[in-house]
């Protein structure tokens, strides 16, 4: 699985899939679901942890879903699948604005809805109008509104282990090309001199705590920069960002969390949540950095 992750981690899973088709998704999911077995959603495969361990189960794959329509002007409709980075462009060059925030996250629309996705002071729950929405535990598929996903900071109503996002509508104010192009452009750059992109890593690590106090500039100044557990270091140029040195495993890496989580408590006595998901086998031990005060 750690080809289809942006960290490079992760073991084989017992079953994979890649649907060709949103319907094709949502019948493999319900057949699933009425064995009783064990299913997950993968998307661009970042904010994720996969266990070294495998996956005990079904992962089903996006990839394919990659469908983009401009269904009127300012209403975009994009499939899961679809990446945020190719998106947010094919819209700038449609003068489509209010997803240049999203050209440096190399996540999928399904990924960015369940986790209200965003950078830049701005996130998907700004401009989202509805989500094609499947939910397991009944078998139905249903358009959500803004209001009914209910939208926090990095997270919605939607359970990642019942619900599966299929496709998204955008309201996307129209604005002159080259504008949204120059904007769009700018965040990309920005996102190049600060973030470490040449290294394997998952995005930011750590949900901000609070506005004026980001995780990063908490981490930063706990003198954490540059450590090392394994081959998972904490980027000396974002300290907010976990880079996979090379052959570094999930359980280096949930150590390594569980060290800048307690280093941070003990200097703030501030809790850091992950803003990643897990995937597959991981120890008790390993899932309480999971389990801090939201």
């Amino acid at each position: 699985m750690a080809r289809y992750t942006t960290l490079r981690i992760g073991g084989n899973a017992d079953y994979f899939y890649q649907p060709a088709s949103v319907q094709e998704l949502v019948t493999l999911v319900s057949d699933l679901q009425k064995r009783g077995e064990k299913w997950y959603v993968l998307g661009g495969g970042s904010n994720l942890l996969i266990s070294s361990e495998g996956v005990r189960g079904h992962v089903i794959r996006t990839a394919g879903l990659t469908g983009i329509k401009i269904l009127e002007p300012g209403l975009l409709e994009a499939e899961a699948g679809a990446r945020l980075p190719h998106l947010a462009k094919m819209a700038a060059q449609s003068g489509l604005s209010g997803l240049e925030f999203a050209v440096g996250i190399p996540g999928t629309v399904g990924g960015a809805v369940i986790m209200n996705a965003g950078a830049h002071g701005s996130s998907i729950s700004a401009i989202l109008k509805t989500a094609l929405v499947l939910d397991s535990a009944s078998g139905t598929v249903k358009e959500m509104t803004n209001e009914e996903l209910a939208f926090q900071y990095r997270r919605c109503i939607l359970d990642p282990l019942r619900h599966v996002v299929l496709s998204a509508k955008f309201i996307m104010p129209q604005d002159l090309p080259e504008l949204i192009e120059a904007r769009t452009r700018h965040n990309e750059e920005y996102r190049l001199k600060t973030q470490p992109i040449g290294f394997p890593n998952a995005g930011s690590t750590f949900k901000n705590p609070f506005p004026d106090k980001s995780a990063g500039f908490l981490i930063d100044s706990s003198g954490l920069k540059k450590t090392q557990v394994g081959n998972a270091c904490v980027s000396e140029l974002h300290a907010n960002f976990v880079i996979n040195l090379g052959n570094a495993t999930s359980h280096d890496v949930a150590a390594l969390l569980k060290q800048m989580q307690s280093t941070v408590k003990e200097k703030f006595d501030i809790d850091l949540t992950p803003e990643w998901k897990t995937m597959g086998e991981f120890s008790d031990d390993e899932l309480s950095v999971w389990r801090t005060k939201k």
